[in-house]
């Protein structure tokens, strides 16, 4: 009998390793520089695709129609080349001490960098405070500036110099973690972050700064759409989706590998399909991986837009973003509009004592279930907790993320499918 309890919680513990090992698999595939931040650069977001495709096959899923790809284009600003920075003859690291701003036009060249001190009062009146500066860079020191702007006056100032005056560029030194995103244009003028950069106002220094973007338009790419047939007389649907896409790099050797956000996510998609290619859901399961999420939620408008089953019948919708910590829990947005269905899923959380907790978020529009949601289609985006705060970042990778509680929260969403 000891024998046999035994084989039990070695085979179940197999299935739990297996389960988290084969998500470990997919994270860090995609986190590799391989795929260069799955971006619009170097092909990184079509790599990307293949290999999702290449996963759905050796899981024995087929294409959502007669194909897995949906494909539709974009315009995306990307930097080719490596970008360089240096102040006063000082080099700074590309992704760890400056970042160009995602929408900056391409700028060489050596200028003198001038300490400015942003002014109180209208565009007209910033517009006469840069008299005299042609052709130079400016330096602003965010948090010196916050404090005589509010935020709205900071914000409203920096977005006039990313578009006008005859500046050279401007240099931001801000106590803010260097992050990046993704765009879909460029600016008129170069603007950079620097971190530790301290120039004092009124003092002339110089800068060096080598930056080659090039707007593509249009960038072509794809949503990657799988099925899964349900054994039930049912023609409702349940989906999962989960963007695959990152921000991308800039030039051959600094990339943002995008592990949490989310090469976590699509590999909790791919777990859930595979999960379902061994044990047929009653419903009918449709898994669409977006692109396009990180440069304005562009995959999935373009689905929900132009969609490949009937959005009326989908019963419910799961978008899973960032999934590989969870220390915290999850946090699941609509659930306080969708009150049942999270009521249920903490319902299974507390019986079965998945997660540390499941939270309830109102409605936002910062990720792909969105265009869902606006459609009437019920549905939930969920993130987790805790654990790693690398986001947007070049140490958003693989080597770092805890996968905390990943195969719990695998499960958790089995058991709220199957009960649906």
């Amino acid at each position: 009998m000891k024998i046999k309890f035994l084989l039990i919680a070695l085979l179940i513990s197999f299935r739990l390793f297996a389960q988290e090992d084969y998500a470990r698999t997919i994270v860090k595939e995609l986190a590799s520089k391989k795929y260069h931040g799955r971006g619009y650069v170097f092909d990184g977001d079509g790599k990307a695709a293949k290999f999702l495709v290449k996963s759905f096959k050796k899981l024995g899923v087929g294409p959502l129609t007669t194909e897995y790809y949906q494909d539709y284009y974009f315009s995306a600003n990307t930097f080719p080349k490596a970008s360089k920075l240096s102040i006063n003859g000082e080099s700074k690291r590309l992704g760890y001490d400056f970042l160009i701003d995602a929408a900056c036009p391409t700028v060489v060249g050596n200028f003198p960098l001038k300490a400015f001190t942003l002014p109180v009062g209208d565009t007209t009146v910033l517009k006469n405070a840069l008299t005299g500066l042609d052709n130079t860079f400016l330096y602003i020191d965010e948090q010196e500036s916050l404090k005589k702007l509010s935020a709205d006056q900071y914000k409203a100032a920096v977005e006039y110099l990313k578009n006008n005056g005859n500046q050279a560029g401007t240099l931001i030194n801000s106590t803010q973690k260097l992050k990046w995103r993704a765009l879909t244009y460029q600016h008129k003028k170069p603007v950079l972050y620097t971190q530790n950069t301290a120039l004092p106002v009124g003092t002339t220094n110089t800068i060096a700064v080598n930056v080659t973007a090039k707007l593509v338009n249009p960038h072509k790419t794809q949503n990657v759409c799988a099925f899964i047939k349900g054994t039930g007389s049912s023609d409702s649907t349940v989906v999962i989706t989960a963007h695959y896409d990152h921000i991308g790099g800039i030039g051959k050797d600094v990339f943002f590998p995008g592990a949490n956000d989310n090469a976590s996510g699509t590999a909790m998609l791919l777990a859930l399909c595979k999960y379902y290619s061994e044990h047929p859901p009653v419903y009918d399961m449709v898994f669409l991986a977006f692109s396009g999420e990180e440069i304005g939620l562009l995959g999935s408008t373009y689905f929900a837009a132009n969609p490949l089953i009937d959005l009326k019948k989908i019963k419910f919708l799961l978008n899973l973003d960032m999934a590989g910590t969870g220390d915290d829990g999850i946090q699941v947005v609509n659930g306080t509009i969708f009150k049942d269905q999270f009521e249920r899923m903490v319902a299974l959380n507390k019986r079965e004592g998945y997660l540390p907790q499941v939270l309830v978020r109102g409605p936002m529009n910062r990720s792909d279930h969105f265009p869902f949601y606006e459609k009437g289609v019920p549905c939930f985006f969920i993130y987790t907790l805790g654990g790693i705060d690398a986001y947007h970042d070049v140490y958003d990778k693989y080597e770092t993320l805890p996968f905390t509680n990943f195969t719990n929260y695998h499960n958790l969403l089995r058991d709220f499918i199957n009960e649906l």
